[in-house]
């Protein structure tokens, strides 16, 4: 179905969700979160980094004309940078490929630890924002995406990003899957269950990761990199940030996490 506005192909919206409503509904959800971490009624001020773009944010903006000071889009995904390029011309909106490397996305990119800036040069912005690739980063890139971005945040900006925690307390939609995987009453869905998550623990045990750490999904490396939260909370260690506060997952989003760059003094 036709919803008007900026017209982003289906295979572009990079989405999980059944149909396009409900993309557009996150796309709502995820403008809305980035202006409550901002602290601001709008975004018109605000110069923001969104790392890992796709497609949505640029969409919600748009369609729905909402302010914002400037926005600056980097993907490993030259497919997604290209359209953007090729469909959004106004001058508060840039774009950049980033040809790093990740499993899933760009597997023959440059490792992460090999760029000592993202493709914007030096600047710095207020808001840094990535949803939906910490969620696809191994631990070393999970630090190296750290360090990276500090270079790039104003000293009293904030990051927002989303992950998988392995957090029983607060369990995600996916976490809550599996567990009633595993408890059903269908010993075919349990056996089924039971291997894919032995499966996962073999693989990352293989690629030498912390066992705090798993890749859930053999055979689609990334596409669910799941933290135990002493793990994540280690991983930030001499990275230059300082956590602010760590959600539990809604609807249209899994664990995230806001923080603020380290006092440099």
């Amino acid at each position: 179905m036709a919803d008007g506005g900026l017209p982003v192909p289906r295979i572009l919206e990079r989405s999980a969700y059944p149909d396009r409503e409900e993309w557009l509904q996150s796309s709502r959800f995820t403008v809305d979160l980035l202006t409550r971490v901002a602290g601001r009624d709008d975004l018109s001020e605000i110069e923001l980094l969104d790392v890992g773009c796709g497609t949505k944010v640029v969409k919600r903006l748009l369609d729905d004309s909402l302010p914002i000071g400037h926005y600056t889009g980097i993907d490993v995904s030259s497919e997604v940078i290209d359209w953007l390029r090729a469909n959004v011309s106004r001058p508060e909106f840039e774009f950049h490929h980033f040809n790093a490397h990740n499993d899933l996305y760009n597997p023959e990119g440059a490792p992460l630890a090999s760029f000592d800036l993202l493709p914007v040069g030096p600047a710095r912005f207020d808001l840094i924002s990535l949803f939906s690739v910490f969620t696809h980063l191994a631990p070393d890139d999970f630090t190296a995406m750290l360090r990276l971005l500090r270079r790039h945040i104003k000293p009293d900006g904030k990051l927002l990003f989303s992950l998988y925690l392995d957090d029983p307390e607060h369990p995600s939609l996916l976490a809550e899957a599996v567990r009633n995987g595993l408890n059903s009453d269908d010993p075919e869905v349990r056996a089924r269950m039971t291997e894919a998550v032995e499966k996962g623990r073999r693989h990352a045990e293989a690629a030498g990761h912390d066992p705090r750490f798993s890749d859930e999904i053999p055979g689609q490396p990334l596409m669910v990199a799941r933290y135990r939260r002493d793990y994540a909370l280690e991983l930030f260690e001499d990275t230059g940030w300082d956590i602010e506060s760590i959600h539990p997952p809604e609807r249209y989003i899994q664990h995230y996490v806001v923080c603020r760059p380290e006092d440099e003094s």
